[in-house]
């Protein structure tokens, strides 16, 4: 218990990972014990630390979206990421829908965000040649292909990408945040 509050107060974790903590703890530890007796414990501690409320899975999965959908995460990666702490569709879905509530398209706001970040599209410092369009369309193939990679569709990774200046992307950031829809 002492090891589980310890991690605890210095990490937000899912049952999961707590589980997974203790284990590895007890593993290079308590290798002299019985495991059936160590895996008792640690499900004992891991119940003991949600009846308490030190951890809950709900409360970790919307903190976790919230995060990172603020960095630009599509909602296929954080899907992902949620997934690999085994939490049920329904809670995922949840913490998006949690995630998402303040903007009226949370997927293109994070997409401008990870574009903003990346500095893709219209973001993008380096100006080609007006007059070399093929310089263009192929540096335009290789924004998407990051976008794509991200987990952004290729719709609004196109509404992106396309997107003529940095002025207009912040205006629409800025309607996106505030919950409007803008128009294209």
């Amino acid at each position: 218990m002492n090891k589980a509050v310890d991690y605890l107060g210095r990490y937000a974790s899912s049952q999961q990972r707590l589980s997974e903590v203790l284990g590895r703890f007890a593993t290079r530890k308590l290798d002299q014990h019985d495991p059936d007796e160590i895996a008792a414990a640690i499900a004992a501690t891991v119940t003991r630390c949600q009846a308490l409320g030190y951890v809950d899975d709900d409360a970790f999965a919307q903190s976790q979206a919230r995060s990172q959908r603020r960095q630009g995460r599509s909602q296929l990666a954080i899907r992902q990421r949620l997934r690999q702490h085994r939490l049920d569709d329904a809670v995922i879905d949840t913490a998006l829908d949690v995630a998402d509530q303040a903007s009226a398209n949370g997927e293109l706001l994070a997409a401008y965000r990870f574009a903003q970040r990346r500095r893709l599209g219209p973001f993008d410092r380096r100006r080609p040649d007006e007059d070399d369009s093929n310089a263009i369309m192929q540096r335009q193939q290789r924004q998407l292909g990051a976008m794509a990679r991200a987990g952004f569709s290729m719709a609004i990774s196109r509404k992106v990408i396309l997107l003529a200046d940095p002025d207009s992307a912040a205006a629409f950031i800025d309607q996106l945040e505030h919950g409007e829809d803008p128009t294209l």
